[in-house]
């Protein structure tokens, strides 16, 4: 390594970019000078719970107050049960509580951006059932703290409700009879069975949307800094460390087919394979600009200025370096999510028919079928984005031997991406009639692909509200066939148009995806002699115009 000689010019500059970032920071968001008051349950352990002295602890207790210490803010607790805590911050008497994010309530109060994400499992006596039959409710009574959608799935199969706000004492009371089961979350469950010692009760996990923890309030300004905080304390390890893997656990374990786990493996060895393919490549990359910064230095020629441009070279590919390797990182947890919600269903649904003696209506053996296909498809479409950006990374020329309209291609590829049946967004095609005279000596194949890839990222980010619109125009040009895809989300900084076509490049984390339809569509693009790029000039929203050679 070469000990590089940081003149004064270059020190001036760093602090100067640094006192801008704080300055930035400061103006980003100004912590409140009067206390702010946070809704406490006083009896939702582990998470929180105040003991007999008044004194709160819990794992959000440690969270709150390390949270609270980096931005600044002062805090008290207001403690009360859980549906007081909950009515006073919707009413906004209080300031801040932690809740699981609702959809119902998304449009009068704010959610930050979530911790961690909690699961469901079902509790009942072992003297009741070897397995718990989801398929057979009437009659059954279930505790459990007010929930909507686990109310819907308890009330339409015929089961009976029983809304608590004590799980404490609720799981005493199925020990004793008084209900059949409770469905709790599962560092709940855990953790009660556990602290009373009660053996006689079984837990076993079941197939619903897991809820994702956020902290709420009607201050958009302090939601929004908490949400900044929480990313970087959970890119610092720190959520891990306070809570532990207890509560942060993702997909269980237990009970699930060993075929799944031979699936899990090969997935998980893919992504592996995947990280180290690119982490090489990225080193490789800083290993050829030392090379360069070397072989300059020894030039006694060099002169100050080119010194310092080399210099200036370095510091860009390190953080390009140090950049990937978040993205790389950001990628596999992505996909790690996106990978373990099919896998949970796939293993609630093999329970179900793995149970002894369970007789199932055709209607309800075919809609099982259809969703274990259905989750199938979405885990091998995963794997098969994989494999295409390993291709991607490729420099081979896609052979154009095929002769096609680009009718054609623009009509498969809205028939696969279906954004034509997507009942939340209005879809519009607009053909030049010089096109349809046209035949393009392409790909097919990979035409079609490229602009399926286009079209979903459109209709992913388009404006979550009544008027998503996504429209497709083809014109011909000179040389070439446009085909342009314009849609009315969230936009992209004109900054960001290269970049967004990097790998594993996401602009906002709270959209789902893997950061890869772009750099693939683009590949292939390119190597059919045509390319893809971003209209910086359009406006609101993104247009992506793909051209393909006549």
């Amino acid at each position: 390594m070469i000990k590089l000689r940081l003149d004064r010019y270059w020190i001036v500059g760093l602090l100067i970019t640094t006192l801008c970032s704080i300055s930035m920071r400061a103006i980003a968001f100004v912590p409140p000078t009067d206390q702010i008051t946070i809704g406490l349950d006083a009896n939702y352990a582990p998470l929180q719970s105040v003991d007999k002295d008044g004194l709160p602890h819990g794992y959000d207790i440690d969270f709150t107050r390390e949270l609270m210490k980096r931005m600044g803010i002062k805090y008290y607790y207001v403690p009360n049960l859980w549906n007081k805590v909950a009515t006073s911050v919707l009413n906004g008497d209080t300031d801040l509580a932690m809740m699981v994010y609702s959809s119902y309530r998304k449009d009068t109060i704010y959610y930050s951006r979530p911790i961690f994400r909690l699961y469901y499992q079902v509790v009942y006596r072992k003297s009741d059932y070897k397995t718990f039959d989801f398929r057979n409710l009437k009659g059954k009574t279930f505790a459990f703290l007010n929930s909507r959608h686990i109310s819907e799935l308890v009330e339409r199969e015929g089961g009976t409700c029983v809304k608590v706000n004590d799980l404490d004492q609720s799981f005493r009371e199925l020990a004793n009879g008084r209900y059949d089961a409770i469905i709790c979350y599962r560092y709940q469950a855990k953790y009660f069975i556990d602290h009373y010692g009660l053996e006689s009760l079984a837990r076993e996990e079941i197939s619903l949307q897991p809820r994702e923890y956020c902290y709420v309030g009607h201050n958009k300004e302090l939601i929004d800094a908490i949400s900044l905080e929480i990313a970087k304390m959970d890119s610092e390890g720190l959520v891990d460390k306070i809570y532990g893997s207890e509560i942060k656990e993702g997909v269980s374990h237990h009970g699930v087919p060993m075929w799944i786990w031979y699936l899990s493996v090969i997935i998980i060895l893919a992504l592996i394979s995947l990280y180290i393919f690119t982490l090489y490549r990225s080193r490789r990359k800083l290993q050829f600009t030392n090379a360069m910064l070397e072989t300059n230095y020894n030039i006694l020629e060099m002169s100050h200025m080119e010194l310092e441009q080399t210099n200036h070279q370095l510091i860009e590919a390190t953080a390009r370096a140090e950049e990937s390797s978040k993205m790389k990182t950001h990628f596999i947890q992505q996909i790690s999510h996106e990978i373990r919600t099919p896998l949970n269903i796939l293993s609630g649904f093999t329970q179900i028919l793995t149970t002894p003696d369970l007789e199932l209506g055709e209607d309800e053996k075919k809609q099982i079928a259809n969703d274990i296909v259905t989750n199938t498809e979405r885990i091998t479409g995963l794997v098969n984005k994989m494999l295409e950006l390993s291709d991607a990374n490729s420099r081979n020329v896609i052979e154009r031997t095929d002769k096609v309209s680009p009718n054609k291609i623009a009509s498969e590829a809205i028939a696969k991406s279906m954004i034509a049946d997507n009942p939340s967004l209005t879809f519009d095609l607009e053909i030049q009639p010089e096109v349809e005279k046209i035949l393009l000596k392409t790909n097919m194949q990979a035409a079609v692909r490229a602009l399926t890839l286009l079209l979903d990222n459109a209709r992913k980010f388009s404006a979550k509200s009544a008027d998503q619109h996504v429209k497709l125009h083809i014109e011909a040009l000179p040389s070439s066939v446009q085909f342009a895809i314009e849609d009315n989300g969230i936009g992209v900084p004109a900054k960001e148009a290269e970049h967004i076509f990097d790998e594993f490049v996401q602009l906002d984390a709270y959209y789902e995806g893997t950061g890869i339809g772009l750099t693939v569509a683009r590949s292939m693009a390119r190597r059919m002699g045509g390319d893809i790029q971003l209209d910086t000039d359009f406006n609101p929203g993104a247009r992506f115009v793909m051209t393909l050679p006549r």
